[in-house]
């Protein structure tokens, strides 16, 4: 039995056999082809920013490009009119909290500003630092870099 083409038929229709759109009867199982399944790439780069979004929200301005890009890629897949799988929605749903502890962490660093600058202890390390970086403690430097003064 001979599960491949005919001889006959080849030279008969000078077709060259296609092995992509072949059926059983004209190939053995380990014959057909494999290839890559295709379009998840958006899925996957969604999934890898959603955790790293998460992961980087304790730096705040690191997880809002990461967290937008995961929603970004999500939402190119949906548009390419497939389904989203689990890494795709764990991207969205990881990049929303990513987004979203981010903007909490910024809000409560903001809101306790004032009360830091008021502590002496804090004053002193940002004096340390900006005499390290910059060669003049904190208040100097806002007042020539930024025009505010510390009363």
């Amino acid at each position: 039995m001979d599960f491949n083409r005919n001889n006959q038929n080849q030279q008969n229709n000078n077709d060259q056999w296609d092995r992509w759109n072949s059926n059983a009867s004209n190939s053995s199982y380990y014959n057909q082809p494999t290839h890559r399944p295709y379009g998840q790439g958006f899925m996957i780069a969604s999934g890898v920013c959603g955790l790293m979004s998460v992961t980087a929200c304790c730096t705040g301005i690191l997880s809002l490009p990461l967290g937008a890009l995961g929603i970004l890629f999500a939402a190119l897949t949906y548009r390419k009119g497939k389904k989203m799988n689990s890494a795709c929605l764990i991207g969205v749903v990881s990049s929303c909290l990513g987004i979203v502890s981010a903007i909490i962490l910024m809000i409560n660093s903001f809101a306790m500003l004032p009360t830091l600058m008021e502590n002496d202890a804090f004053r002193g390390q940002l004096d340390a630092v900006t005499q390290q970086m910059y060669g003049i403690d904190f208040k100097e430097f806002m007042e020539e870099y930024y025009g505010y003064s510390f009363e």
